[in-house]
C-alpha cells in the first residue's frame, strides 16, 4: 500500500511538471527584444558628364546691345544635354574684329569627378584663293595641307566663370578675380594635350576633384584678332549677359590682312570626367586619352 502511494505520487508529479511546461510555452516570455533589418541596398552613384552652352557673337548690324554690340546665337546655344552633334563654333562669314563670348556649364552627376578637356584642329585649309587673298599669301593658290591663316588670326581665351558670362579680372567687393587657364590663336589649341581641369596636381578647378552635384562654369571668348581684356571689377552676381554686360574683352581686326579670307578650320573639343574617390593618382595628361570621332587627315 505504501508503494503504490510513493508511485500515484510521482505519477502526480510527473504531471505536474508537464503542465507546467505546457503552461510555460503558452504564455511566453515577458522579457524580449527583436532586431529586424530590412530592404538592405547597395545603389551605385553616377559619372554622367553633361554639358550645356550659351552663345554671344558681334551683331552684324545695330541690332545688338551691350558695349560691345553683342547677340544671343542660337546655331551654337542649346540646354544640358549629353554632347552629339552640338557645336562650340559654326561661324561662316566672319569679319576682322569679330567677338564672340560663350559660357559652357559643366554637370559630372552625383559623384565627386576629376575633370579633363582636350581640342584638335581636324581642317585647316585656304579653302579658295580669291585675288586680294594672294596678294597676302603667296602659297594661297596651291597651300597644301594645313596651311591655311585663318587658325592662326582667331585668338581665344578661357577662364572659370561664375555664369554671368562677362570676363572679370578685378577683385571686388563681390568676390575674387577671375583668370585665364589658357589663350592663344586655334592653331596652338591641340598643342596643349590633356588639359587638367581638376586632377591630383590641380587645374582651375583645383586638385581636390569637381563636387558632384555641383555646376562650374568655364568662360571662353574668342577674336577675330588681337585680343585684351576690359578691367571689369568682380561683382559677385552670376546673372546677366553680353548683350548687357559687355563680355569683359576687346577685339582688335586691324592687324588683319587678307590672307585669311575664305580660309576655313574646323576642330573638336571633348570633355572627360572620372570619379574621384579611390582614384587619388588620377592625372589627365598620362590618366585620359581623347577618343576622337574625327580623325585627324594625314598631312
Amino acid at each position: 500500500m505504501q508503494l503504490l502511494s510513493v508511485q500515484r505520487i510521482l505519477i502526480s508529479l510527473g504531471m505536474i511538471v508537464f503542465v507546467g511546461a505546457v503552461a510555460a510555452g503558452a504564455t511566453g516570455a515577458f522579457f524580449n527584444d527583436t532586431e529586424t533589418s530590412t530592404g538592405n541596398t547597395f545603389a551605385a552613384g553616377d559619372i554622367d558628364l553633361q554639358i550645356d552652352n550659351d552663345s554671344y557673337i558681334t551683331a552684324t548690324s545695330t541690332q545688338g546691345s551691350g558695349p560691345d554690340n553683342m547677340v544671343a546665337w542660337a546655331a551654337t546655344s542649346w540646354d544640358l544635354t549629353d554632347l552629339t552633334i552640338e557645336k562650340f563654333f559654326d561661324f561662316i562669314d566672319l569679319k576682322p574684329g569679330d567677338l564672340g563670348e560663350d559660357t559652357i556649364s559643366i554637370h559630372v552627376g552625383s559623384n565627386n569627378a576629376w575633370l579633363c578637356a582636350a581640342a584638335q584642329v581636324t581642317t585647316d585649309e585656304d579653302n579658295t584663293c580669291t585675288e586680294p587673298e594672294g596678294d597676302d599669301d603667296a602659297n594661297c593658290a596651291e597651300p597644301g595641307p594645313g596651311l591655311g591663316e585663318l587658325d592662326e588670326q582667331v585668338n581665344f581665351a578661357f577662364w572659370v566663370d561664375d555664369g554671368d558670362n562677362v570676363f572679370e579680372p578685378v577683385a571686388g567687393t563681390g568676390g575674387s578675380p577671375e583668370t585665364v587657364f589658357l589663350s592663344g590663336p586655334i592653331s596652338g589649341l591641340d598643342s596643349q594635350g590633356q588639359i587638367a581641369l581638376s586632377d591630383a596636381s590641380g587645374g582651375p578647378f583645383g586638385s581636390a576633384g569637381v563636387p558632384g552635384g555641383s555646376t562650374n562654369y568655364i568662360g571662353k571668348a574668342w577674336c577675330f584678332g588681337a585680343m585684351t581684356p576690359d578691367a571689369l571689377v568682380q561683382d559677385g552676381v552670376n546673372t546677366g549677359n553680353p548683350t548687357t554686360l559687355g563680355t569683359g574683352w576687346n577685339c582688335d581686326g586691324t592687324g588683319v590682312d587678307n590672307a585669311a579670307q575664305t580660309d576655313r578650320v574646323i576642330g573638336d573639343l571633348e570633355f572627360y570626367a572620372e570619379q574621384s574617390r579611390n582614384n587619388a593618382d588620377f592625372q589627365c595628361e598620362t590618366d585620359y586619352v581623347p577618343s576622337w570621332v574625327t580623325p585627324v587627315p594625314a598631312s
